[in-house]
């Protein structure tokens, strides 16, 4: 992402940062991504406000940030869930890691707020493009497990395109309803197994 100026070093420091990145969030679900400004988050947190524009130069890079974690943490769970859905076919665990991805957003307000609801700056555009490769690539992880083995092309990506394609859906759920209705996660499938379908290639056998 650009416009990040550095990471956190020293203990203290990673410290600040935590207690600010807790403080934006608060103030994230309390006024809404538009009111919340650096100098809320520095009286909030009690991080002077010089030392968050070392490492934040705009709310944007700050909301970047936590979208950045949201998105580990969602990474994180479908590596987890991953494991139960080894062996089976793909078109039985793709259902379960969509309603996996809506699960966890919808625990999750503020990952909602930045990553399906906030009208982007160029800063978290780019590091959600970011997230979304990263979350494609734990997805063509995830495929390695499956019985009969497949192939995800590539050139061009299809695991980022099928993340692209159920972001979408979750997105216009979570302008429509607040949240990722069941009737959207199922949409979502719907085009996933369509899109998949229709790129995935049998594995080679020897």
């Amino acid at each position: 992402m650009t416009g990040r100026q550095r990471k956190p070093m020293q203990q203290r420091t990673q410290e600040r940062v935590e207690k600010a990145l807790q403080a934006a969030q608060q103030l994230l679900l309390s006024h809404g991504p538009e009111e919340v400004s650096i100098p809320d988050v520095a009286e909030l947190s009690g991080v002077p406000r010089a030392s968050l524009y070392q490492f934040f130069p705009s709310k944007y890079h700050l909301f970047a940030a936590i979208a950045e974690h949201s998105m580990q943490d969602c990474i994180g769970a479908l590596r987890v869930g991953s494991q139960a859905m080894a062996g089976m076919c793909w078109q039985e665990a793709t259902p379960i890691t969509v309603q996996a991805a809506q699960e966890f957003f919808n625990a999750n307000p503020v990952a909602s707020i930045l990553v399906l609801g906030w009208p982007m700056s160029r800063e978290t555009y780019l590091s959600q493009e970011t997230n979304v490769v990263n979350l494609a690539d734990s997805l063509r992880e995830v495929f390695d497990t499956f019985q009969p083995s497949v192939q995800i092309p590539i050139d061009p990506d299809a695991a980022v395109i099928g993340t692209e394609i159920v972001f979408a859906l979750f997105k216009h759920s979570y302008f429509m309803s607040g949240r990722v209705t069941n009737a959207i996660c199922q949409q979502a499938t719907i085009a996933l197994n369509g899109y998949l379908q229709a790129v995935l290639v049998p594995a080679a056998t020897e």
